[in-house]
């Protein structure tokens, strides 16, 4: 680390919320940022917005094993960090035979 950076910060997981946070912090001066990847690009799952925007998680676009990753992964990020979910009416629906 030279003189200049203050900070070296590592950022798990290459998604739209790790490449966007990664961008953002290279930007300021004296930091140092390692994104770090499992896939071969970047923002290349569903993003979370598909959970919490307008309250709807879209099954039909993603492969049923995907969507309920994404419905585990977002109530833990909930119960993480409570402060950051603004509490509404959730309904959950999955099509039954889907394939």
């Amino acid at each position: 680390m030279d003189r200049t950076e203050k900070y070296r910060i590592g950022i798990i997981g290459g998604g739209v919320a790790g490449a966007t946070i990664a961008e953002l912090l290279s930007r300021i001066p004296g930091i140092h940022v390692t994104l770090i990847e499992k896939a071969g690009a970047l923002a290349q799952g569903p993003p979370f917005c598909h959970l919490h925007a307008g309250g709807f998680l879209y099954a039909l676009q993603i492969p049923l094993e995907e969507a309920l990753s994404l419905l585990s992964d977002s109530l833990l990020f909930a119960r993480w960090f409570p402060g950051a979910i603004i509490a509404r009416p959730t309904f959950v629906a999955v099509r039954v035979g889907a394939a």
